[in-house]
C-alpha cells in the first residue's frame, strides 16, 4: 500500500471511530483499499483510491438510504488530506525521543526501520504518534513491535545519573540540550546503519536546521529529513511508541524501588514528590532520579534549604 493511501486511510479510520463507526473489514483492491464500517445493525463500504496524477479519491458504496452514508460524507467533508510524505524511500529509519520534558526518569531515543511492505502491519497494530495513545495502549503496541520487528529497533537511553553527567559535559562546551539530543539521534541512526541498508532517515524537527546539521555531522553520508510533526511517518511513530514505553517502564521501576510513585512531567505534583524524596532520602537521592538542570530541581532545593535554615 502506498504511504499516501495508508496515511489517508489511517486518518479516516481514526475519525470514523470517533463518530461511533467500527471498522469491520479492510482489504486491498485495484489501485486502492476498501474499508467496511458498521454501527448498530448497518454496514457500509468505502473504496479509497490513489494515483500519482489525481491523488486520493473516494467512493462510498451501499444503498443511498443507508443511515451511515451521511456520517462518512460528513467525515470526508472535513477535508481529510493525505499526509505529505516527502520521501519516496522503500526502506527508511525514523527516530523519536521520550522523557525530554519529564523531570523524573530517563531520556530515551529510539530508532525504527520501516519498509513499504511493513506499513500495513504497522497500521493494523495501531501505530500512531504516542501522544495520541493512552499509556496502556502504548505499552501494548510497543510489546507487539518488539515481537514482530525486534531487529528493526535501536535504543539509546540515559538514566538520570548518566543524563546529568553527559549534559554537564555538553554545557562545558557551551552546548545545549537539543545538541545532546541530536547527538543521541545520530548515534541511534548510525547504529541502525550497521544493521540495515536503508535509504534515509526521518528526524522530528526538535531544533533549528543549523543545530541539527551541526550535531548530526557524522551523518553526512546519510540522507536526512527534518520534519515538523514527523510522527505522522509510521517509522517515527513506531519509534515514539517504543521510546515512550521504555520511559514508562523505567519510571515504574524507579518508583517501585523507591516506594514512591514518580509522576511524569514537571507539574506541582512533581515538586511535592521531589520534596518528599529529599525529606525521606536526602538530596543525593533526588539527583539519582531526576534531571538536575530543570528549574524544578532548584525549586525543590530552595524549599529544602529554607526549611533547614
Amino acid at each position: 500500500m502506498k504511504p499516501e493511501l495508508l496515511n489517508f486511510t489511517s486518518k479516516l479510520i481514526e475519525k470514523a471511530e470517533k463518530t461511533g463507526l467500527i471498522l469491520d473489514d479492510e482489504k486491498e483492491i485495484n489501485f486502492g483499499v476498501q474499508l467496511k464500517f458498521f454501527k448498530n445493525n448497518e454496514k457500509i463500504p468505502i473504496n479509497i483510491y490513489y494515483s500519482t496524477k489525481k491523488g486520493i479519491s473516494t467512493v462510498i458504496g451501499g444503498s443511498p438510504k443507508n443511515r451511515l452514508r451521511p456520517v462518512l460524507q460528513g467525515i470526508l467533508h472535513q477535508n481529510i488530506e493525505p499526509i505529505d510524505i516527502s520521501h519516496k524511500w522503500k526502506i527508511w529509519a525514523g527516530t523519536d525521543e521520550s522523557g525530554k520534558g519529564d523531570f523524573f526518569g530517563p531520556l530515551v531515543v529510539c530508532g525504527f526501520i520501516a519498509t513499504e511492505e511493513s506499513l500495513p502491519e504497522l497500521q493494523k497494530l495501531g501505530v500512531k504518534d504516542c501522544k495520541l495513545l493512552k499509556d496502556a495502549e502504548t505499552v501494548k503496541i510497543a510489546k507487539q513491535l518488539y515481537r514482530n520487528f525486534s531487529n528493526n529497533i535501536e535504543i539509546v537511553m540515559l538514566n538520570p545519573k548518566k543524563y546529568n553527567e553527559l549534559y554537564g559535559k555538553f554545557r562545558q562546551q557551551n552546548k545545549k540540550l537539543n545538541e545532546m539530543l541530536a547527538w543521541m539521534h545520530a548515534r541511534v541512526i548510525l547504529n541502525l546503519k550497521e544493521k540495515h541498508n536503508f535509504e534515509g532517515a526521518v528526524v522530528d524537527k526538535f531544533a533549528n536546521d543549523s543545530t541539527l546539521l551541526s550535531s548530526l555531522k557524522d551523518l553526512k553520508k546519510i540522507k536526512l529529513q527534518h520534519q515538523i510533526k514527523a510522527e505522522e511517518d509510521l517509522a517515527v511513530a513506531s519509534a515514539s511508541i517504543i521510546a515512550r514505553y521504555l520511559f514508562i517502564k523505567n519510571l515504574d521501576r524507579l518508583s517501585n524501588e523507591l516506594g514512591i510513585e514518580l509522576p511524569k512531567g514537571a507539574s506541582e505534583n512533581v515538586l511535592n514528590v521531589g520534596r518528599k524524596i529529599v525529606e525521606k532520602y536526602g538530596k543525593e537521592k533526588l539527583t539519582e532520579l531526576s534531571k538536575t538542570h530543570f528549574k524544578t530541581f532548584n525549586k525543590i532545593m530552595d524549599f529544602q534549604n529554607a526549611i533547614e535554615f
